[in-house]
């Protein structure tokens, strides 16, 4: 998984050609299409997730985009995020179909992924048997959920899939929960008791507490969401996506960086 801070990378811009279908699991009543990579030409089949579609805006694109930003300088596997351009010609060719209204509303840049055809993904079982590179990625997961404040990969929806070696993860539109906080937390480094309800209700929760677990590494790697990241985030997110949210997550984030050694006690104790 190439990263956003790595000198070749592009987010590409796809233009939405056709509808091929809407799919039915998500909340989010996400679209499957055919696009076109404005700068390589190329055409694939991408996933949508109109911003006028429940649980969706602007700034659940924003969410969702960071954080495949995060997962990617993390070395965590995630469909590959693109933005997806929704033109009046597009929706006109949707009239009469399913998901042409949500399409109507949402003209502009959407949060997309592409598509993934390999039929070899599957939804995880809950507790399953893990072989050692899943269960790295499990407390990998874990630890990064629990630093985006990822309220949303439960025990009855894990928003996942696997080929029994790697573990793909997606559905951040409800990441960095704290963000609808009333009161903030002013010490995010430490997971306060009303933050263990959902952690404990993390579909790898009881997995990782039955067994031993190594977070050294990867709360190690969380100095690569640095400033030169939030730099290359900016750069790269539509200027209407930029609300009051983005400060509110960076500042979040870069405050348990500073604090990771806490964090790394904090993952160790909630999972006693």
């Amino acid at each position: 998984m190439n990263k956003i801070t790595n000198k070749d990378y592009f987010l590409p811009v796809i233009e939405a050609l056709n509808g091929i279908k809407l799919l039915s699991s998500g909340t989010t009543k996400p679209m499957l299409i055919r696009g076109i990579c404005k700068s390589s030409l190329e055409k694939n089949d991408y996933v949508v997730k109109y911003y006028k579609s429940p649980r969706m805006s602007v700034e659940s694109s924003c969410r969702e985009l960071i954080a495949s930003f995060i997962a990617m300088e993390l070395e965590l596997n995630v469909p590959e995020p693109v933005l997806i351009s929704v033109s009046a010609e597009f929706v006109g060719s949707l009239k009469g179909k399913d998901g042409y209204q949500v399409a109507y509303d949402s003209i502009g840049l959407n949060f997309g992924c592409k598509y993934l055809t390999d039929s070899g993904l599957m939804e995880m079982i809950y507790n399953q048997d893990l072989n050692s590179g899943q269960y790295e990625q499990a407390e990998h997961i874990f630890a990064f959920d629990t630093f985006i404040s990822n309220v949303d990969r439960r025990i009855d929806k894990q928003n996942m899939l696997s080929d029994g070696e790697t573990i793909l993860i997606f559905d951040h539109e409800l990441a960095f929960g704290f963000v609808f906080d009333l009161f903030q937390n002013p010490t995010p480094w430490i997971i306060r008791d009303t933050d263990r309800e959902w952690i404990q209700n993390h579909f790898f929760f009881f997995k990782l507490k039955q067994n031993r677990h190594n977070f050294v590494n990867f709360v190690q790697s969380l100095e690569a969401i640095d400033d030169a990241f939030w730099q290359k985030v900016e750069s790269l997110l539509p200027t209407v996506w930029k609300t009051l949210q983005l400060e509110t997550i960076k500042n979040n984030l870069s405050s348990i960086v500073l604090h990771k050694d806490i964090f790394l006690k904090e993952l160790y104790k909630i999972l006693k």
